[in-house]
């Protein structure tokens, strides 16, 4: 899934992708979610225009879909009926989105975003659109330059999205294993020991007595970060029920490189408890195995998984894999971590009568919600940040024949309306309100009573996702390669299209595994390649080793592997022992594994033996192991270099993810490609253009790189 705010500008400095979204699309305690003024619901986000030049950024489309709905804009913005409280404009747009988040039918969602008040409208109905894409220009609304945003989904895609239909999640058992992504938490039961000390991190139990137990649930957040390992505790505060704090700052492994030095991790607990590293890697990585179809299952407390967190009072290691801890990641949407699913409001209106939210504005006391309690809920930030984790099902605001039922209660007097509406105010609102609405006419699949999430926090939120889909590969991979002849022209003999694609990730021939996708994408989860930058220097090595995903196994004529036979230079290098070794073991996976003593170091790495005759060819029929090779050879890989005295040490980095987060430009991806082909084989034919294809298929920027070649239907 790839998805970006309808505003881009780059981010300035070191902005953290958070910090970047809120500078686009800041909370507002005017045209808020999921309630605004006078405790009416309100679907989406107004977000402001905050350019300051003469041309603003254009409304893009925040991800790849179709155009269900489209709304010229009225000329007459500055009329009544829309100019109630000020200029409105009424320029709609409505994109279905169909994406995947993980494996399987659960992992396919489809969900629709809306783009009101915009001042033009650049699209067509049924015209499919990318993400970035032009939809509009930023109009107004009640006098201010902005416009509304939704993210809207029905019953049966809410339930794939979040994984539950209602309540918290069930922290009896751990959660989803076929999507997955993002942190990885942990929930604590009461009774877990904490030690000071542990021998190593392979000891199945903490250095002498524990120096804490737990008393109360808690739960510990494990995030990835360019290299780094942080653990964060929560705990359901004290004082406010549902609630939950962080206990300190968070810890980082005192191993700066954690996640960049997960394969040898898993290699020594591996050795240590006699059970394929691929598992074991997979335990450092989720908290579990979780490719149970290719792996060996962990138990719990068989194989320990320590880290050095925070509890009330202190800081202590815990094993995050002992009996009764249960896993989960931020596909779970956990509700310790403020997430909430809202349907509780009894009433048929547009009025938020739900007792929860009612209880987060005026807190556990029991005081009377007011119009004053309200506004200054709205304008606390700690309130807005709280609300703006509410995944709310209410009724739509633009459904014409509903006007009335939605919006009488605005002529009553209540506690959060000191000033009911007159019949005259209420009929100019009403008039307004039939101005801006499009329900009936979009006949959209979904009911006019549906979810609605806070479009900042989700976008945040998918941002960490990785998982690509078939569409989502296929954008990736360029369309053409540069004509080495002639200076500027593609070769259009390379040419690819979208079922190109889609054959090669789906069918096998006598070069390639049937079922590559949703293979690729699986161990691009497991192997931590899910950062656009990550997956950019990834797709561009692949474009080169599998001829763009076409073909997995080295060709040339028979006569081309005698170079690999024993008693030759590169045959002794690969540790070919037998004669014919050559062609057993020549270059085969997604990134071409060659030589008998890589085969055998895989084998080790999957407890397989790959040294036995024609055990070499799953990789070619294997889908998962054609692409689990690679993300070995990914997650291992380590550079080295010749010192002074003629030997051969490492340059300091281990796994080519190290070397892929050291940025986009292109000595960067030419330090990736000599992790893979120290001659750099092909780098400016098809590694280096593939990456900037690719990168900018999958960042923020706006400006396509020259001869920008997308693949086509």
């Amino acid at each position: 899934m790839i998805i970006s705010p309808p505003i881009l500008k780059m981010p300035q400095g070191n902005a953290s992708d958070e910090q970047w979204l809120a500078s686009l699309m800041p909370f507002s305690s005017r045209g808020g979610f999921p309630i605004a003024s006078r405790m009416a619901w309100h679907g989406g986000q107004h977000i402001e225009h905050t350019d300051t030049g003469a041309h603003g950024e254009p409304v893009r489309a925040i991800a790849d879909g179709v155009v269900v709905y489209k709304r010229t804009p009225s000329p007459d913005a500055d009329k009544k009926p829309l100019a109630y409280q000020g200029e409105t404009d009424n320029g709609c747009v409505v994109i279905k989105h169909s994406t995947e988040i993980g494996e399987g039918p659960d992992g396919q969602i489809e969900y629709y975003s809306i783009y009101m008040h915009l001042k033009e409208v650049f699209v067509k109905n049924k015209q499919p659109v990318n993400r970035k894409d032009s939809l509009g220009s930023v109009g107004s609304c009640n006098g201010k330059n902005a416009i509304h945003l939704e993210i809207i989904c029905d019953d049966a895609n809410l339930k794939k999205i979040v994984g539950r239909s209602s309540g918290k999640l069930d922290i009896s058992t751990d959660g989803r294993d076929k999507i997955i992504y993002g942190d990885m938490h942990f929930y604590l039961p009461p009774g877990t020991p904490f030690y000071a000390s542990i021998a190593s991190p392979q000891a199945l139990t903490g250095s002498g007595a524990p120096v804490h137990t737990s008393t109360v649930p808690l739960f510990v957040t494990m995030r990835f970060e360019r290299g780094k390992c942080l653990l964060t505790t929560r705990q359901e505060d004290p004082q406010q029920e549902g609630l939950y704090i962080e206990l300190g700052q968070p810890q980082a492994d005192s191993d700066d490189k954690y996640e960049y030095n997960l394969y040898s991790k898993a290699a020594t607990l591996g050795d240590t408890f006699h059970i394929a590293p691929s598992a074991a890697y997979e335990l450092l990585r989720f908290g579990r195995v979780i490719n149970t179809e290719n792996e060996t299952p962990i138990a719990a407390g068989a194989v320990p998984h320590w880290h050095k967190v925070n509890y009330p009072g202190g800081q202590a290691w815990v094993d995050l894999n002992a009996a009764g801890v249960k896993k989960f990641s931020d596909a779970d949407f956990p509700h310790w971590l403020g997430w909430a699913l809202i349907d509780d409001d009894p009433t048929p209106d547009s009025q938020c009568n739900s007792p929860t939210l009612e209880k987060w504005i005026v807190g556990s006391s029991g005081s009377k919600l007011t119009a004053g309690a309200l506004t200054a809920a709205l304008g606390d930030a700690k309130t807005q940040s709280r609300l703006s984790q509410a995944i709310c099902k209410f009724p739509t605001e633009w459904e014409k024949g509903q006007i009335d039922t939605r919006y009488d209660w605005l002529k009553k007097k209540s506690d959060v309306l000191n000033a009911p509406m007159t019949e005259e105010q209420y009929a100019d609102f009403k008039a307004y309100v039939e101005a801006l609405s499009f329900w009936e006419e979009a006949g959209l699949e979904l009911n006019s009573n549906h979810w609605h999430f806070h479009p900042r926090l989700f976008f945040s939120h998918f941002r960490r996702c990785g998982w690509m889909g078939k569409d989502d590969i296929s954008r990736l991979i360029r369309k053409t390669l540069p004509n080495p002849s002639v200076t500027n022209r593609e070769d259009q003999n390379s040419a690819l299209t979208k079922g190109n694609i889609y054959e090669y990730l789906s069918t096998a021939n006598e070069k390639r595994p049937a079922q590559l996708y949703p293979n690729i994408s699986t161990i691009m989860r497991k192997y931590l390649i899910v950062t656009p930058l990550r997956i950019s220097h990834l797709i561009s090595q692949l474009a080169e080793e599998t001829g763009r995903l076409k073909a997995m196994v080295e060709g040339g004529p028979d006569s081309y592997f005698d170079k690999y036979e024993p008693g030759t230079d590169q045959g002794k290098k690969l540790g070919n022992t037998a004669k014919g070794d050559g062609k057993k073991f020549k270059g085969r996976g997604l990134i071409q594994l060659t030589g008998r003593e890589n085969y055998i170091r895989y084998g080790k790495y999957r407890r397989i033996d790959f040294s036995i005759e024609n055990q070499s060819q799953t990789l070619l029929t294997s889908a998962y192991k054609t692409c689990d090779a690679a993300g070995y050879f990914w997650a291992s890989k380590q550079r080295n270099k010749i010192n002074e005295k003629k030997k051969m040490v490492p340059l300091g980095d281990l796994g080519i993810n190290s070397w892929a987060d050291k940025g986009a430009d292109l000595e960067s991806s030419k330090q990736v490609t000599k992790c893979i082909n120290t001659a750099a084989h092909h780098f400016n034919e098809v590694r280096w253009p593939c990456f900037q294809h690719a990168w900018y298929a999958s960042n923020d920027e706006t400006a396509p790189p020259k001869n920008f070649r997308p693949i086509g239907e």
